[in-house]
């Protein structure tokens, strides 16, 4: 984690237990950095729109909310120009293909469909963490897109 820049990570869910599962199991990995959590892609956009905010290194985003989703989340990251750098994984329920395909072509750095079980969580969260989203030779293609624990 040292290629973290900004030191703040973003979940983006409007599951209270999806999110409290994703802090519980940062917290075992005695990861320390902190973590914004926004219920809604609303709140998100408007958070990542006010100049005064701190940027996140990592935006960690669902799919399925109400109001605005992760897809036009993604969309509106990637067209403005102080957002569209932003390391942004799609975080969802889903394995639907075409959820996975759409999300890579609006720009998603990866796709992670959540686990179930705080050992996949670990795992997927650390090799997560671990990778440089800085480093231009860890720009996934296609075939690697979506993460596994």
């Amino acid at each position: 984690m040292r290629h973290l820049k900004n030191n703040l990570l973003v979940l983006t869910d409007d599951d209270p237990d999806d999110c409290e599962f994703f802090l519980d199991t940062i917290e075992t990995i005695n990861v320390e950095i902190p973590i914004r959590v926004f219920n809604g892609g609303d709140q998100l956009m408007e958070y990542l729109k006010n100049i005064n905010s701190k940027l996140p290194d990592i935006i960690f985003l669902d799919l399925n909310m109400p109001v605005k989703n992760g897809f036009e989340c993604l969309r509106e990251i990637r067209s403005i120009n102080r957002l569209k750098d932003i390391c942004t994984i799609i975080f969802s329920t889903s394995y639907n293909s075409s959820d996975i395909e759409l999300s890579y072509k609006l720009g998603a750095n990866a796709y992670i469909q959540k686990p179930f079980n705080q050992e996949e969580m670990q795992n997927i969260l650390k090799n997560t963490l671990d990778t440089d989203w800085n480093d231009p030779c860890s720009a996934l293609e296609k075939h690697n897109f979506v993460l596994q624990a």
